[in-house]
């Protein structure tokens, strides 16, 4: 399980430098990874090998649709903001590929814990600086860090949230 975690860790920390300073996820991170985090699978510990392709494919489809439903809606609501900011679409494809690895390594519920807290992050740290500023929005760098929490902490931050927010009866 360590060697588990040090390979994704490496691989968010990887892509969390690249997107920030270049605003790029380099296919190695993330198709490389997805390959790692799949591979890895069928080794004792963490998730199994049908967890892991399908916490990929969740986290891929999931990132698309995002992508093509953000692009549709901003293109409605602010027709020519894409084509100002000199993109075709509201989200890279490097994030989607990106959340295609975490998938493989923290599986479905992961994808979406994922998802959630990368979007908090970035709309807190980094959502009025975009607005104000018209700049685009490193989406990687915050997907990264709540893959690093999700990886380290899901679990327990799930359990927390399901049984006492939620108010679910633990299993047992």
């Amino acid at each position: 399980e360590a060697v588990r975690a040090g390979v994704f860790l490496t691989l968010v920390f990887g892509i969390a430098l690249s997107d920030a300073r270049f605003y790029i996820i380099p296919d190695e991170f993330s198709l490389g990874g997805t390959v790692l985090g799949v591979g890895m699978a069928f080794l004792p510990g963490g998730i199994d090998w049908l967890t892991s392709v399908v916490g990929a494919a969740v986290g891929y489809g999931t990132l698309w649709l995002v992508a093509v439903g953000g692009t549709w809606l901003i293109r409605r609501i602010s027709p020519g903001r894409l084509e100002d900011a000199g993109v075709d679409s509201a989200m890279g494809g490097g994030d989607i590929k990106m959340m295609m690895m975490v998938g493989a390594f923290v599986g479905v519920w992961g994808v979406g814990q994922t998802v959630f807290l990368g979007s908090v992050l970035a709309l807190l740290v980094f959502g009025l600086v975009a607005t104000l500023s018209q700049r685009l929005i490193p989406l990687g760098v915050f997907l990264a860090a709540a893959g690093a929490l999700t990886y380290v902490w899901g679990d327990a931050m799930l359990a927390w949230y399901l049984y006492d927010v939620v108010g679910m009866v633990p299993p047992g």
